[in-house]
């Protein structure tokens, strides 16, 4: 094996190990980036971080102050372009260089207009290596796609979630869903739900199937998503297992914006936050506005388990970014309720419709799990 097939090895493991720090702080640091770090030294790590609750220390720092005089001459893999701002702390290029690490190892550029490219430039005119091969650069995206899509959409990374029978069915047409998909589906559901930072769900899927949307069983001890509820009259059971949640500070109704104030109130008793939008002339409540004030609120991913009212809604309007869709294999009655329930036009033309990419197909259990990316 040659150095340079080495260095390409040593490389791959070690940002690995970046990304699965990010991965630990993934929801908790707005308004600062899930970012992972790890210092080595001579192929021994000697110092790793990820960004602390709330954003701050950043990875580097918490990763460098373990690392000490270590760090001289060391390799720094990150996920993300070291800031080079000055906010509260110093930023984290001048740290870096004060250590005098030799090499930074860092396939993402910062999508944020005070960074883009200033942090890597920072860390070459002061005589750091500084290495952008695309090595995992798709996993590390991925670990960043909140904030990505924050910074450049002004809305959190959305990803649609349905569990359907074999002929396209989310429930009966008595509005049973309880189970369409399998148990392993279901234990599979909590991984997906601690990569995001919410779950949200619309108002018939809270009044029938009463779900508590935490991480449970061995995913119960990492952070829990918050939980956003569309709601626009306010008019929900007071018996529901959210409300009686222990979590009520991260749980979120979205109403009518103008609702009566003595009904906005009772919520806000109960320790509850609200979220008034606008409502469009169809009825609804406006989309955009929702996921806009959710960005605002410090939210970079929403994974969204709806029914099929608020699913085609969100088609409808290119507010998804990824489709996640459970295919069981059960067929339920022909008037059970739809996943999707678009308006198809007269004149079909099938070279109009939007095509998703395939990203990944899972067997688990006796169900299928197909990832669609949605190219919007």
């Amino acid at each position: 094996m040659d150095n340079q097939e080495k260095n390409t090895k040593n490389d791959f493991r070690f940002l690995k190990t970046a990304i699965s720090l990010g991965y630990r702080s993934i929801g908790q640091t707005w308004p600062n980036p899930s970012v992972g770090c790890v210092i080595v030294k001579n192929q021994h790590i000697v110092g790793t971080g990820n960004t602390a609750v709330k954003g701050r220390p950043h990875a580097e720092k918490i990763a460098l102050d373990q690392a000490k005089s270590e760090a001289l001459d060391s390799t720094v893999y990150v996920t993300l372009e070291p800031c080079s701002h000055v906010g509260k702390t110093a930023p984290c290029t001048t740290q870096l260089i004060k250590a005098k690490v030799k090499r930074v190892v860092c396939p993402l550029k910062d999508p944020n207009p005070r960074v883009n490219g200033k942090g890597f430039e920072i860390l070459r005119k002061n005589g750091i290596i500084v290495d952008n091969s695309p090595i995992l650069l798709q996993e590390i995206k991925k670990l960043n796609q909140g904030f990505i899509t924050s910074i450049e959409k002004k809305r959190p990374y959305i990803a649609l979630k349905l569990a359907m029978s074999l002929n396209g069915k989310i429930a009966t047409q008595t509005k049973k869903s309880n189970w369409i998909s399998g148990e392993k589906s279901r234990n599979f559901v909590q991984l997906i739900r601690s990569q995001y930072d919410a779950i949200m769900i619309g108002t018939e899927t809270a009044f029938w199937d009463n779900p508590r949307l935490n991480l449970r069983d061995q995913f119960s001890d990492l952070p829990q998503p918050a939980k956003i509820i569309i709601d626009k009259d306010l008019k929900l059971s007071k018996k529901m297992n959210l409300i009686r949640s222990k979590d009520t500070e991260k749980l979120f109704f979205v109403h009518d914006l103008n609702l009566k104030k003595d009904k906005i109130e009772s919520m806000k008793v109960k320790g509850i936050r609200t979220i008034g939008v606008s409502t469009l002339e169809n009825g609804n409540l406006n989309l955009d506005e929702i996921f806009k004030k959710l960005s605002e609120l410090g939210l970079t991913s929403v994974l969204v388990e709806g029914g099929g009212k608020i699913a085609t809604s969100l088609l409808e309007v290119e507010l998804v970014d990824k489709l996640i869709l459970f295919t069981a294999g059960i067929i339920l009655d022909k008037n059970g309720i739809d996943g999707f329930q678009p308006s198809i036009p007269e004149s079909i033309n099938l070279n109009n419709y939007n095509r998703y990419d395939l990203d990944k197909s899972l067997t688990i259990g006796n169900d299928v799990a197909h990832f669609w990316n949605i190219n919007n």
